[in-house]
C-alpha cells in the first residue's frame, strides 16, 4: 500500500478506481479490514483524491457499501451491488459525488476543471442483473443473453452523462478471449457468463476491469479496456506476470495515454526445474534467489531422503513445494486443477510435492484405507437409519 500511495502522489492522480476483489472472501477478518479502511483512508489523501470502489466476486457487496456513511466524508464512494444509487455527497472544496444514480456517479474532483461521470457494474451475476434490468430480453443462447444485458445496463446508464464529462467504466466481469490464470475464483462457465468485448460503448473514456489476475488489455474493444491485474501473485501459475497498476491520462480532446507502472513490492513467485540436488542447492545459496517464494519440481530419480529434504528446506526459507520428476517424466501441467484428479493422483501429487515417489503397495494401502472409511461410513448411516 505505502508503493500504492506513493505512486498517487508523484503523478499527482486525481482518482482511484478499484475494480473489485478487495477481500478474498465474503467473512474477512477483523485485520484485513483495519488494512482495507486504512488504506481508502491514505489513498484519499484527506479528500484531495477520489476513490471509487466496486464489489468483486469474492466480496460481500454489504460489506464492501456498509462504511458509506463515513466514506463519502472523504471523497470514498463504496459500491456493492451493480444497481446501488449512493446519491450525491461530499463536502465542499474536497472530492465529492456531484449526481449519483442507480449504477452511476459523477464526482468531482479538486483538481480537475472537469467532472468524471462513472458507470459502476459491480459483480453483475445473472441473478443480480435480473434485478436491476428485469427479464424481458429474448433469451438467444445465455451467453449472448447475459453479454446484451450487460450492453444494456451501460447503454442505459451512459444517458445519463453529460456532454463535458469524462466517461469511465469500472467494472468486475469476465471478458471474453482474455487469460485466466489458476487462482481466479471462476464467475463463468463455458464462456456462458463472458461479455463480448463490443459491448462497451464507443463513447466511453476508458473501461477499467477487474477479476482477472494477469494484465491485460481485452482484444476487439472499441474503446481502451484493460485488466490492472491484482497487485500480488496469489499462485504459482503467475510466476511470470509483472504486477503493474494503470495509469490512465484523459485529455479535454477525448485522446486517452495508458501508462502501465510496475510494482516492485511483495515477494515474487519463481519456478525452478533444477537437474540435480546439487544444482537446487546452488540456486538456494544465490543471494539473488533468496527473496522470492518458490516452487520446486527436481529432476531425480531417487526420492529425497529426510535428511535431504530438511536440507533444501534450510537451505531456502521462500520453498513452498518440492516436488520429483524423473528424467522420463514430462513436467506436470499446474494449469490442470488439482481437484479435477482422481484420487489416487492427488495422493500421488501430495508425495511428490513432500519430495517422495509412492510405491505401488503404499498406493494399495492408501486406496484400501479409503476403502475401509468408506465402508465404515456406509455403516455407520445405515445404523442411523
Amino acid at each position: 500500500m505505502t508503493e500504492l500511495c506513493g505512486i498517487c502522489s508523484s503523478e499527482k492522480v486525481d482518482m482511484v478506481l478499484v475494480a473489485g476483489d478487495v477481500f478474498d472472501g465474503s467473512n474477512p477478518p477483523a485485520k484485513a479490514e483495519e488494512l482495507y479502511y486504512d488504506a481508502l483512508e491514505r489513498l484519499c489523501d484527506g479528500g484531495s483524491r477520489a476513490v471509487v470502489v466496486i464489489a468483486g466476486n469474492h466480496d460481500s457487496p454489504d460489506r464492501i457499501r456498509a462504511a458509506n456513511p463515513l466514506a463519502v466524508k472523504h471523497g470514498i464512494s463504496l459500491v456493492g451491488y451493480p444497481g446501488d444509487d449512493l446519491g450525491p455527497g461530499g463536502p465542499i472544496g474536497s472530492a465529492r459525488r456531484v449526481r449519483a444514480g442507480q449504477g452511476w456517479l459523477e464526482v468531482h474532483c479538486p483538481t480537475c476543471d472537469q467532472t468524471a461521470f462513472i458507470v459502476t457494474l459491480a459483480y453483475p451475476s445473472e441473478s443480480r442483473l435480473n434485478e436491476v434490468i428485469g427479464e424481458s430480453l429474448t433469451d438467444n443462447g445465455r451467453q449472448a443473453a447475459y453479454s446484451d444485458r450487460v450492453a444494456e445496463l451501460l447503454n442505459g446508464r451512459l444517458a445519463f452523462a453529460r456532454d463535458d464529462t469524462v466517461r469511465l467504466v469500472v467494472g468486475h466481469l469476465f471478458a471474453f478471449g482474455c487469460k485466466e490464470s489458476d487462482s481466479e475464483r471462476q464467475i463463468q462457465l463455458g464462456g456462458a457468463l463472458a461479455v463480448r468485448p463490443e459491448a462497451f460503448d464507443p463513447g466511453i473514456g476508458y473501461v477499467a476491469l477487474g477479476h482477472l489476475h494477469r494484465p491485460q488489455a481485452v482484444s476487439g474493444s472499441p474503446v481502451p479496456c484493460r485488466y490492472s491485474g491484482s497487485p500480488l501473485s496469489y499462485s504459482f501459475s503467475e510466476s511470470d506476470h509483472q504486477k503493474e497498476v494503470l495509469l490512465v491520462d484523459l485529455a479535454k480532446d477525448g485522446q486517452v495515454a495508458v501508462t502501465p507502472i510496475g510494482l516492485t513490492s511483495g515477494k515474487p513467485l519463481k519456478r525452478w526445474t533444477p537437474k540435480n540436488l546439487e544444482e537446487a542447492l546452488r540456486w538456494c545459496a544465490d543471494a539473488r534467489n533468496l527473496n522470492c517464494w518458490v516452487d520446486m519440481e527436481l529432476v531425480r530419480d531417487q526420492p529425497l531422503t529426510v535428511s535431504e529434504i530438511s536440507t533444501l528446506r534450510a537451505a531456502h526459507p521462500g520453498l513452498v513445494n518440492i516436488r520429483l520428476r524423473s528424467s522420463a517424466q514430462t513436467p506436470i501441467q499446474e494449469e490442470k486443477r488439482i481437484s479435477e484428479l482422481p484420487l489416487v493422483d492427488r495422493f500421488r501429487l501430495f508425495c511428490q510435492r513432500n519430495g517422495t515417489e509412492p510405491d505401488q503397495p503404499l498406493l494399495d494401502l492408501f486406496l484400501e484405507l479409503v476403502n475401509q472409511e468408506g465402508k465404515e461410513g456406509a455403516e455407520v448411516e445405515a445404523s442411523r437409519a
